[in-house]
């Protein structure tokens, strides 16, 4: 190797002498590598890789279509860019090549030797552009790191070589059954509590590392953990969205304070989307999970709220405990399931229930 090839241009140079004083993941380098260690390569070799990782921050281009563009056939295509790659992995032995490869390794081994690809193309090229599809070139020419596509049980990801996904297919299973078992959304303690009865040592973040890239175990906007299929898992329509906004909080909620959590979790598809008070509160009414506590106030009715109006409470009430009750009582008891005020109840008690004596309401005959 030549004394001329091994050395980078400045910019390369400079780059590369900031890794020491930045965190890794700060660096920015591959792109002044890549276009030393590709520079000798005619211009079209170099537009072609450029067009085919996304280096001019468009979209990565299929062989086709670059092929359409230089008037060549995909082979062709397929010929020049498998060229300009083994032209690249010729410098495996070069310090700065080194360098990248360590990164990318680490930045593997410090999630478990799994990522999702989008996870793990951000974390090394946050910039994107010109440097994310660098670093795409640089991986396509390692071996200790391969690109696995997405598949039914799983996103796109990236892996050590070594990675074992058979194991990491046994570990996503059990944590599916534990779920299936528990028939609830678990926190990371929960679920990691409950893995770790049933099966040999797994440490925490190797588990929630291999979660993290399942399609059928997912993990909420609150941190629970559950399945794919669940409403407080995905919660699709306006009801389920409402419903995980309300089961999380613990208590009764006006529907505009309601509406405005839906959209500050982020619990739609697109984040340009918002939601509607007014569309918010007809779907509650429509639905038995929700009961109207107070003047738009929604309770779930897990919770014991029932519907009905404060005189059909109180009749319930009087009825249930089988025996007279003093207007504090009462006043108790009503005041669990609603959100009315103090005197309204009373007028309903006076105006729709038999006093006895001079403290004790019951129902009338």
């Amino acid at each position: 190797m030549s004394e001329k090839k091994n050395t980078l241009p400045k910019t390369a140079k400079k780059t590369l002498s900031k890794a020491s004083a930045k965190r890794k993941e700060e660096v920015l380098f591959f792109a002044p590598v890549l276009e030393q260690f590709l520079g000798r390569l005619p211009l079209r070799s170099r537009d072609i890789i450029a067009a085919r990782f996304g280096m001019h921050g468009k979209d990565l281009q299929t062989l086709e279509e670059i092929g359409r563009a230089y008037n060549i056939t995909r082979e062709r295509v397929r010929q020049v860019i498998g060229s300009a790659l083994g032209s690249l992995a010729q410098e495996s032995e070069h310090p700065a090549f080194i360098q990248i490869s360590l990164r990318i390794q680490s930045t593997l081994k410090e999630k478990s030797g799994i990522m999702h690809a989008e996870e793990f193309l951000t974390k090394l090229a946050p910039m994107g552009g010109k440097e994310r599809g660098s670093l795409l070139a640089f991986v396509e020419c390692l071996s200790i790191v391969e690109e696995q596509k997405a598949v039914k049980e799983r996103e796109k990801i990236y892996v050590l070589k070594d990675f074992s996904l058979v194991e990491w297919a046994k570990v996503k299973d059990s944590a599916k059954t534990i779920l299936a078992e528990a028939n609830q959304a678990l926190d990371q303690e929960g679920l990691f509590d409950r893995y770790t009865e049933k099966h040999d040592t797994i440490s925490r973040q190797e588990l929630f590392d291999f979660l993290s890239v399942a399609k059928d175990v997912c993990q909420n906007v609150f941190g629970k953990w559950g399945l794919a299929g669940w409403s407080d898992i995905k919660p699709r329509g306006t009801r389920e969205k409402a419903h995980l906004v309300l089961k999380m909080a613990g208590k009764p909620l006006h529907f505009r304070e309601i509406t405005t959590l839906i959209d500050s979790y982020g619990l739609h598809s697109s984040k340009k989307r918002k939601s509607h008070p007014q569309t918010v509160h007809n779907e509650l009414i429509k639905d038995k999970r929700f009961v109207l506590v107070g003047r738009g106030i929604y309770a779930l009715s897990d919770w014991g709220y029932k519907k009905g109006t404060v005189k059909e409470v109180i009749g319930e009430i009087l009825t249930r405990m089988k025996k007279p009750l003093s207007r504090e009582e009462v006043l108790a008891e009503v005041l669990k399931i609603r959100q009315v005020k103090r005197s309204t109840v009373i007028i309903n008690l006076n105006t729709f229930f038999h006093r006895i004596g001079k403290n004790a309401y019951t129902v009338k005959k």
